[in-house]
């Protein structure tokens, strides 16, 4: 079973753009999740320990397998496919609901680890296959070879590259960081109200920001809802939603107009085609 709104899980794990949270705060958001409904849930094997929390906190509940939708991300590597077993057996499964590639990489290595997720998928250790952070043209090249279904990718108003081609290309599109990494959340003005590498991100150099964050000031909904009210408006097969604490969780998304949406999204456009990167991060592949 499926729900549209999916808890990520990578603030459970070591990060540059984030808090690392405990055990106990990381299953206490877990739980949280499951009682606003949410059954599906993003992790990898990089989070480390959050395929273990996922396990036990849903153990705990007594949830059925088939009532979870589980999305599982490994990194490109000759070990791909003895991490996609730790990965199964941190989690307690057999089968993961979605299996991706985490990040691009080099193209023998990266064409040998989408040969092996297509094995994966035949031998029953996953019902999908796709990939995550690709930029478009190693989308639509990689479509072309392989039959992966799913693209995992950030969406959010200070990043939407490409949304509108990559959704003519028909992939189940899983949306994460709809807050921009909680740049969008109203907490933040500048680069000095931040302490980790978000304070480094191109957002903070682009012209269009501050007018964005003025914006989303004058609007009934509060700026974090109006980002996550946007995200959604883009009807992503998915969208990844964070947590620091459970009461995060209580952020819903709500139906915009056409003239506030129309707004945001050239807010969007415009903030995005201030860098010339093809990833938030500005990695360039």
């Amino acid at each position: 079973m499926r729900s549209r709104r999916i808890l990520g899980l990578w603030n459970t794990g070591e990060g540059l753009f984030h808090r690392r949270l405990s055990a106990e705060e990381s299953k206490a958001i877990i739980r949280c999740a499951l009682d606003e409904g949410i059954t599906s849930f993003d992790s990898a094997f990089s989070y480390r320990e959050a395929d273990s929390y996922l396990s036990s906190a849903t153990r705990e509940r007594d949830i059925p397998r088939d009532d979870l939708f589980i999305i599982e991300k490994v990194m490109p590597v000759p070990t791909l496919k003895r991490k996609v077993e730790i990965s199964l057996r941190r989690l307690g499964i057999d089968c993961a609901d979605v299996l991706l590639l985490h990040w691009p990489t080099e193209d023998a290595m990266l064409c040998r680890s989408l040969r092996e997720l297509e094995e994966l998928k035949a031998e029953g250790r996953c019902r999908e296959i796709g990939v995550s952070n690709f930029p478009l043209r190693l989308l639509e090249k990689t479509m072309s070879d392989f039959p992966v279904t799913f693209h995992e990718r950030p969406l959010s108003l200070i990043w939407n590259r490409d949304w509108e081609e990559e959704k003519a290309l028909g992939l189940n599109t899983l949306a994460y960081s709809p807050l921009g990494m909680g740049l969008l959340s109203g907490k933040y003005k500048g680069r000095e109200d931040l302490t980790d590498e978000r304070a480094n991100l191109f957002i903070w150099d682009s012209p269009a920001f501050p007018g964005l964050l003025e914006y989303l000031s004058t609007l009934d909904l509060t700026p974090a809802e109006a980002a996550l009210s946007w995200v959604f408006a883009m009807k992503p097969f998915g969208v990844i939603q964070g947590a620091s604490k459970p009461g995060d969780l209580a952020l819903r998304p709500s139906i915009l107009d056409k003239k506030t949406l129309d707004t945001l999204t050239d807010y969007a456009d415009r903030i995005t085609s201030s860098t010339d990167s093809d990833n938030i991060f500005s990695h360039m592949w």
